[in-house]
This record gives structure tokens, C-alpha cells and sequence, in this order.
């Protein structure tokens, strides 16, 4: 009987793929590295052999070489909530689309472990961060300026930040209650230590202005889970209207009023804020302010590619603002109705 030997099959080299497309070695690299001036006929020619000979770049030489990873770090309080999940989402499509790899970290709202996660990254190596940070509290305290860091929501002075027209929001959720008939209003908003989550609740409060009356306001997580001080407002009935600073917290209010037996929108409405994609289907739909969530992830992913780039990013700052948008749906309602 004839023995065989299996072979280990020898991992395919920038020589192969050039002799496989019939180029230079150089051009091979040129195209692998995403520089140099070759045209698309080429790009794809020489990508067709890289992945007929099932070519792998060795990122870590790579990285000695040119001193950049081609790694990005993304930084989120929490990856459960889906407005979390939908902008790692996008960042990670967006990324792949630059032939950059991500290292996601969740940093269950922890202060410290956001400060550990991107001191962390840094010394990993990674080219640069895009982080949504806890709060406007110390963001990236610690890490230096060698690494870019691209900052989402909250306010930070010294990065390049992405946001979207919050107070806008709050006061487009203003007139379509006061244009409903609404007089009375209960707040329940987000944690104020951040930024974003002030304007949504002053953008509101100054279009009600003296055209009604914030009968209560609390302070509340991001949380379908309410708080005892939630519930008992809630019980006082003395608001027509609700306004939630985020959707997970308007569905968690519907679903203590509907256990009151108040009807959601006849007796009360109840507005959100973001348009998660559990908005439309909670019942009754939630009226809330859509978020460009995933717009949001492809922006601070550009600024930081051109930051690591240096293609037409400003020396100081950049701050790109997104505009928000009223969907309105069946938790809202005529006052009285």
C-alpha cells in the first residue's frame, strides 16, 4: 500500500499573488495597503488573485513596518441596549468598507472600565478610538494625544465630537403635544450629567415656554426598569402628556400605565426619543425623535480615518452635527381624547 503524507500547504506570498496577476511585487503591495495610484481595473484584478490563493496579510508585520494596525477601537456603555447594538453595527460595516478591523468593548456603564478600555486599546496598538462615553466626565483621561479619538453624544472640548440637534428634538416633541392640545406635562429624563441629555429637556421645556405647564420632572436611567419616584408620578395622573428621555424609557412607562389600567393614548401620551427599532412595534407604536443612529457611526468612522489620514481635517476640533426628525405613531394623542 502507497503511504501519503500530508503536506502542509505553504501559505501564499506577495511573490504568488504578483506572478497570479501577472504584475510587480510593488504593485501588489500598493493595492493590499490601499496607496498608490492604481486604477480600479487593477485594484480588482490584483484582489481576485489575493483571494484565489487565499492570500492573508500578516497585520502584525505590517504594522511593524508602516507603524499603523489598520485596528480601530469602539468603545459603548452597553451593547444590549439596541440603539448600542445598531451604531456598532454600523461602525463595523462602515469600518470593513475601509479595510479597518474593530475591537468592540462594552463598558456596562463603568467609569472605569471606559478609562481601562481605552488605556487599554492604546496599548494594544490600535490606530485610533471612536468611544460613547458614560457621561462628559473625563473622556479619555489619560490616554494622550498620540491616538485620535473621535467622541459620540457627549460634549468633550478637546476631541472630534459627532452629535445630533438634541434640543431640536425636545422642541419638535413640544409643538406636536401642544398642537395636540396637550397643557400638562410630566418629564421623565435622562441622567443630566450628560450633555445630550440636558438639550433634549431644555429644547423641550423652552418651546412649552407659558403654553403649558411641567406639572413634574425626574431624572431617570436609560431604563425600561422605573424607579419608585417614576411610578409614583406616574400614579398622580396629573399629566396628560409624558415625555421620556429615551424610548426604553417610554416603553417602560407605557407598560406601568397600561398595569394602572390607563389607556395609552386616550388617557395620557407618552413620547420617546432615538426610534429604536422596538419603537415600532411596541404597542401602541411609540411617537418619538429619530436618532440617524447608524449615520452616526459612519461619520465619526470618515472623521477618524481622515484624522488618521490627514486628508482635510481641521488641526483644531471638528464637531459634525446630524438633524433629527419627528415620527409620529399611535402612543400620542389629542389631550382628553
Amino acid at each position: 500500500m502507497k503511504k501519503t503524507t500530508n503536506r502542509k500547504r505553504s501559505r501564499a506570498t506577495l511573490h504568488d499573488v504578483a506572478a497570479e496577476a501577472g504584475v510587480s511585487i510593488a504593485t501588489v503591495s500598493y493595492v493590499l495597503n490601499n496607496s498608490g495610484s492604481i486604477s480600479t481595473e487593477m485594484r480588482k484584478k490584483v484582489r481576485k488573485a489575493a483571494a484565489k490563493l487565499g492570500y492573508r496579510q500578516n497585520r502584525a508585520a505590517r504594522a511593524m513596518k508602516t507603524g499603523h494596525s489598520d485596528i480601530i477601537g469602539l468603545v459603548i456603555p452597553n451593547i444590549e441596549n439596541p440603539f448600542f447594538a445598531t451604531l456598532a453595527q454600523a461602525v463595523l460595516l462602515e469600518c470593513r468598507r475601509h479595510d479597518l478591523q474593530v475591537f468592540l468593548v462594552d463598558t456596562e456603564g463603568s467609569h472605569d472600565t471606559e478609562l481601562k478600555a481605552m488605556q487599554g486599546l492604546v496599548q494594544q496598538g490600535v490606530d485610533g478610538i471612536i468611544v460613547f462615553p458614560i457621561d462628559d466626565t473625563a473622556i479619555g483621561a489619560g490616554i494622550g494625544d498620540d491616538v485620535p479619538v473621535v467622541v459620540l453624544d457627549r460634549d468633550s472640548p478637546d476631541r472630534d465630537l459627532v452629535q445630533a440637534e438634541y434640543a431640536e428634538g425636545g422642541r419638535l416633541l413640544a409643538n406636536h403635544l401642544l398642537d395636540l392640545g396637550h397643557k400638562r406635562f410630566g418629564i421623565l429624563e435622562g441622567p443630566q450629567v450628560a450633555t445630550s441629555a440636558k438639550e433634549r429637556s431644555v429644547g423641550f421645556a423652552k418651546a412649552i415656554g407659558r403654553k403649558g405647564k411641567i406639572v413634574w420632572r425626574e431624572e431617570h436611567p436609560f431604563s425600561m426598569t422605573l424607579t419608585e419616584v417614576a411610578e409614583k408620578r406616574l400614579k398622580q395622573k396629573d399629566a396628560t402628556a409624558v415625555v421620556c428621555g429615551n424610548d426604553l424609557i417610554a416603553m417602560g412607562v407605557i407598560q406601568h400605565l397600561d398595569a394602572l389600567g390607563v389607556d395609552v393614548p386616550g388617557d395620557v401620551s407618552v413620547v420617546g426619543f432615538d426610534d429604536i427599532e422596538f419603537s415600532k412595534v411596541v404597542s401602541p407604536p411609540l411617537t418619538t425623535i429619530h436618532l440617524p443612529t447608524a449615520q452616526m457611526g459612519i461619520e465619526a468612522v470618515n472623521l477618524l480615518t481622515r484624522r488618521l489620514r490627514a486628508e482635510n481635517v481641521p488641526d483644531s476640533r471638528s464637531r459634525v452635527v446630524l438633524d433629527v426628525e419627528l415620527k409620529v405613531r399611535g402612543s400620542s394623542g389629542p389631550a382628553g381624547q
